[in-house]
């Protein structure tokens, strides 16, 4: 997997970044004005140097981000957002940041504000991304967005590790989830059905641990 350091762009990558012509990005290349590394026949560009030529030192927005799964979990998303900024204006004074919310289920991939923040990721705009929780986030697949912000620079800090859960707390509150976001599907988020069926699962769940 390659790191922000080794990130290597096409010609036509870096000249619609750095706002030129991409037959001058490749006269640059062979002035030895532009490093580049010879694949093949084609010289591909590190993402440093087009940083360096832009004046950037990966100067991004610092991404607040905040998710509750019902509208009535409004309070606990105001909760998260003011932890967050407070966090920000102590942690990282002077830094821009954005703050993006969603309410929705983790298990849903294409939450607004969570496809709002890929894109920016994808188009090297941010350079930190905050979250309360990882399960904020995504209830699953954080290994693989881990992955992704990393290959764009982007560091995932998460104010609360779940470092207290253990593998059994982890897996219950990943079933829970499941079966919230498929029993929220089949007879609607606030329904009583939902409500039952969630109940009845933290009871047999909690009965098990209780056993085990």
């Amino acid at each position: 997997m390659r790191t922000e350091q080794t990130r290597l762009l096409r010609s036509g990558v870096v000249a619609k970044r750095l706002g030129l012509h991409p037959l001058t990005v490749r006269r640059w290349v062979k002035e030895g004005k532009i490093a580049s590394v010879q694949m093949g026949r084609e010289a591909r560009i590190p993402i440093t140097e087009v940083e360096r030529l832009l004046g950037e030192q990966r100067a991004g927005v610092i991404v607040l981000y905040g998710r509750v799964s019902r509208h009535d979990q409004q309070p606990d998303l105001q909760r998260q957002v003011d932890q967050l900024e407070q966090w920000a204006l102590v942690a990282r004074t002077g830094k821009t940041t954005m703050t993006l919310t969603d309410i929705g289920s983790g298990l849903n991939t294409e939450r607004k504000s969570l496809q709002k923040l890929l894109a920016l990721v994808q188009d090297y705009q941010v350079a930190e991304v905050v979250v309360t929780f990882s399960d904020r986030l995504t209830r699953f697949g954080l290994s693989y967005l881990t992955a992704l912000f990393s290959g764009y620079g982007v560091t995932l800090t998460v104010l609360h590790p779940d470092e207290d859960q253990t593998p059994e707390e982890e897996l219950t509150q990943d079933l829970l989830a499941l079966i919230a976001s498929f029993a929220g599907q089949l007879y609607g988020v606030r329904s009583r059905k939902q409500k039952a069926l969630l109940d009845c699962a933290k009871q047999v769940l909690a009965e098990a641990a209780e056993e085990s």
